[in-house]
Parts: structure tokens; sequence; C-alpha cells
């Protein structure tokens, strides 16, 4: 995102001028008296409205914000505008959605203003330790303008460095998970740390107490926790053995003690994208109406960083030769799943493998690249997060009534998911922010 001025991207018209006839009485002008007196109303217009519900992109949109809500979206000239709101012309500009980042740690103040530099206004933290959430909870934190943070509670952790709660047992995870219920989390985070046979104790506990598990599982238990009930389930090149075919399994398991880039290599030269053990997977992700967290930036993070950098230190030319050609197969399999209407989200898993913002994009275009359209993409990144999170009933698409989180866009994304990253305006909860040419946020107020 770069500094923005009403020359680079909107101007403000006048009401009377924009709607015609200003010797109209205005209510026939289409200005009726503020239903919502002491709340300033904008009326954004000429914009192509991307809403986030899959439909076709409306060129010549107007949306209409009061206070911190959508209180109208339509046509130029269907729109009944409060006496006094301000018209903001975005001719030539794309409204979107803000973007939810599903797999993020934001720690800081900067950290969420890096995210909001790329659009995103939502981000899910998975991975919050036990001190940090007996510091903080659940509340938003940091400075404006500032992402809504979506934390169900310290992440299920075991092993000898967790940073979660740490666990010594199953029966102990249960127990955890019961205890976040009734704190009030409104989900459950299950780490890589987790051994897979607690897994189903853990997943059946939060099922009665009506939570989703969000698992994340970096090796085995990865199709387990889809079967146990989970709902959602990250990443795809999960390094899982049970979704091998029977006969590479010894070999791979051989292998994958040594762990690495080269484990995924190996893992993909042996799965197969249409076999049987992906239809299972298939199966248990669509019967569980579960959804699917792919993480491609994370697991594309070695063959994108230089080699001179610590992220790629441990890692050699010869494993990121396989691993790039091994790259057909995880799009292979994307393109599998997507097929059979698997849902997806989108996640940057930063900054443990990927940067702030910009591996959120690169996660958007890997999907792009293997095969799923840029509009598909783009509700992966709005309404099927919000879902996900359980908060589509506020945000994720431009409809009536929703909170007023969303984009405007100087090219379109259709055309070039990277135009996504193109972005003069970010309005947050009503409140429009661009970055200044010094690095600064400024808030935009049109008046």
């Amino acid at each position: 995102m770069r500094g923005t001025s009403p020359s680079a991207g909107w101007r403000i018209v006048a009401a009377a001028t924009l709607l015609g006839a200003p010797t109209l009485p205005a209510e026939a002008a289409g200005v009726v008296q503020d239903p919502f007196p002491g709340l300033r109303s904008e009326l954004f217009v000429n914009v192509t409205l991307i809403d986030g519900r899959g439909g076709p992109p409306r060129p010549s949109s107007a949306v209409l914000v009061t206070g911190a809500l959508i209180r109208g979206v339509g046509t130029q000239g269907s729109m009944v505008v409060p006496e006094g709101s301000m018209v903001v012309d975005l001719s030539g500009s794309y409204l979107l959605p803000g973007f939810i980042d599903v797999q993020a740690s934001p720690r800081t103040t900067e950290d969420l203003h890096a995210l909001v530099a790329f659009g995103i206004t939502g981000v899910r933290d998975g991975a919050v330790p036990l001190d940090l959430f007996q510091a903080r909870g659940r509340g938003g934190f940091g400075e404006d303008p500032a992402p809504s943070v979506y934390i169900g509670g310290p992440v299920l952790d075991a092993g000898g460095e967790a940073s979660g709660v740490r666990l010594q047992s199953e029966a102990a995870a249960i127990q955890e998970v019961e205890r976040q219920a009734r704190d009030g989390a409104d989900f459950i985070s299950v780490s890589p740390n987790v051994p897979a046979e607690w897994l189903v104790g853990i997943t059946r506990a939060a099922r009665q107490a009506d939570l989703p598990v969000w698992a994340d599982r970096r090796g085995e238990g990865w199709l387990l926790a889809l079967r146990a009930g989970a709902a959602v389930a990250s990443p795809l090149v999960s390094g899982d053995p049970d979704l091998l075919p029977e006969a590479e399994r010894d070999g791979f398991e051989a292998l994958a003690a040594g762990g690495g880039t080269r484990t995924h290599a190996d893992w993909l030269e042996r799965l197969e994208s249409h076999g049987p053990e992906v239809d299972r997977a298939v199966t248990a992700l669509l019967s569980n109406d579960a959804t699917l967290a792919p993480l491609l930036a994370s697991a594309a993070a070695p063959l994108e960083c230089a080699p001179d950098t610590a992220a790629c230190a441990s890692v050699s030319e010869v494993e990121r030769a396989e691993l790039r050609a091994a790259w057909p197969r995880v799009q292979a399999l994307v393109r599998t799943l997507h097929g059979h209407g698997v849902r997806m989200l989108v996640g940057s898993d930063a900054p443990r493998t990927t940067d702030w913002g910009s591996g959120f994009h690169h996660e958007m275009q890997l999907l792009v690249e293997a095969g799923i359209p840029e509009l598909e993409v783009i509700g992966m990144a709005t309404r099927n997060a919000a879902t996900a999170l359980g908060q589509l009933h506020e945000r994720g698409t431009i409809e009536l009534g929703k909170r007023a989180d969303f984009l405007v866009l100087e090219a379109n994304p259709l055309a070039d998911i990277r135009n996504a990253s193109r972005i003069s305006l970010v309005v947050i909860g009503g409140r429009a922010w661009s970055l200044g040419s010094d690095g600064r946020w400024e808030r935009v107020r049109f008046n």
C-alpha cells in the first residue's frame, strides 16, 4: 500500500451535484432526513463492487456508510442518502471486503499495522502462548488502525518447548477444552505438538461444548483430525503418512524421522492426488463440513527466500530443487480438493514462515496459480474466513448492516490477483485510513 490523496483514487463531490436536480426537494433528489442523527454518513460512488458473495463484479455501484456500519448497497441513483452525507467519487476503483488472515500471530502494534497495509482487517491468532493470553485475554490491542484479532484461548500444546497450555496427557487436554469453553472461547486451537492419539478426545470434548477445533497438523494426524471432527485443518502439505498409498508409507516414515524440507518433497513424490487416500480426505472434509487452510506460502517458503538468509540457512540447494520439482503435485492436490467443493481459507503463517501481509498475498497468488479463479480466492480470503470464525453476520461480505471493513483498490484483482495489494484506502469500522509517503498511517476525513 502506498501513500494516497484525493487526487489519487478518489475525490469529494457535493451530494446535490452527484444526485442531480439541486432545485428539487431533497426527497426527490434521493436525500432524506438522517435516520441516524449524530453519525456521519459517507456515500462511496462510481466504484466496481466485488461484494465477497461470489457473484460477478458490479460496476457503477454505491456503498453508504453511517458510523461503523454499511447502511446501503446498490447502484448510483437507487440509494436513499441521509441529508448532509459526504459523497466520495471512486471512479476507476474497486471496492471489496477487508481480508481475513486465518493463520498469523501478531504481537505488537507494528505487526498489526503491517497487516493493515496489505488490506487485512481481521486476523485469527491460533498460536497464543499462555502468558500472553493471561496478560491480554481475548481483547484487541495496538493503536489504530488495527485489524480485529480473534483469539479462542491459549493454544493446546505439548512437548518440552510448549508455548501454550503445556499438556501432559489426553485427559489434561480434555479438561483444558472444558475450561476454555467455560471461559467463553469461540474456538479451540491445537498445535502440531499435540500427539495425534489425543485428537479424538479433544474434538469430542469440543463438540460437546459446541466449539470448533482448528487443528494445525504439520506431520501425522491431519486426516485423523478431520475424521475426529476438526472444523478446520492445516496445512495442506502436512506430511501425514495416512494420505499416502499404503505401499509408500513405510519408506516415507523412515525418511520422515529427519524432518525438514526433504520430508515434504519425499511426501509429495509419493502422493497420488487422485488416489483413494486423497478421496478419503475429501470425504472427511465434506462429510464433517470442514474447511482447509492450505498454507501454501508457508510450504513454499524455502523456494522464495534467498539462500543466504537465516530462513533458508538449513535448506540445501538439493532439497530446494527437490521441493521445486515436486511443487506441481501440490497444485494438482489443490485442484482435486477444489474440484470436489472443499472450502478453503487464506492464511499466511506469519511470522513463522512468511512476512506480515506479503505472505497472505503470496498465498492468494499460489492458489490462483494452482488453478482456482481469482474471484473464488477472494471469497476464501473474506467470506469463507468469516464463516469459519463464526463472524459472517458481521463481516466477510459487503452487505446492509455489516461492519464497514473494506478496501478500495486501484486496479482489478480479478484481472490479476496481485492487484489485490494495490490499495488506496483501508476502511475499518467506518474509518478510512491511508499510508503516507513517510510510512505513517493517516486518517482520511472526507470533509
